[in-house]
């Protein structure tokens, strides 16, 4: 078992459901009690949708890390196919935090969780 991995798949589910819990209760119930007059329902739905597709996302790439990390090592991928992959999650996953905190200039702590995240998979794919 990877350790690193599995600490990185753990705090992509964590931010994925913090995420989703956290906009339902600050953006969400507040919209529901008194909804915008400048934005139409269909767009508060679509906003809201959008809202949630980084928590979808984030939990499959918990799930993959997670069947990476816990894989042993004779039913794993190729090792090379397997640190592609893994470095590529890394690096989205790294440039999601840097965009983060670059956006709100280091105030949203969501940055400095996906970028925790990226470095615990680093680490990861090292240990592979």
């Amino acid at each position: 078992m990877n350790i690193w991995l599995m600490s990185s798949a753990a705090a992509l589910a964590i931010i994925g459901i913090v995420h989703s819990v956290m906009g339902e209760r600050r953006i969400f119930r507040q919209w529901a009690m008194a909804p915008p007059t400048d934005v139409r329902g269909f767009h508060r739905r679509i906003l809201r949708a959008t809202w949630h597709l980084p928590s979808l996302l984030g939990l499959g790439q918990s799930a993959l890390l997670a069947c990476l990390g816990a894989a042993p090592v004779a039913a794993r991928p190729d090792p090379i196919l397997q640190q592609m992959m893994l470095a590529c999650l890394a690096v989205s996953v790294a440039a999601s935090g840097v965009l983060v905190l670059w956006m709100t200039r280091g105030r949203h702590p969501g940055g400095t969780a996906l970028v925790a995240a990226a470095v615990l998979m680093l680490i990861g794919i090292v240990r592979v």
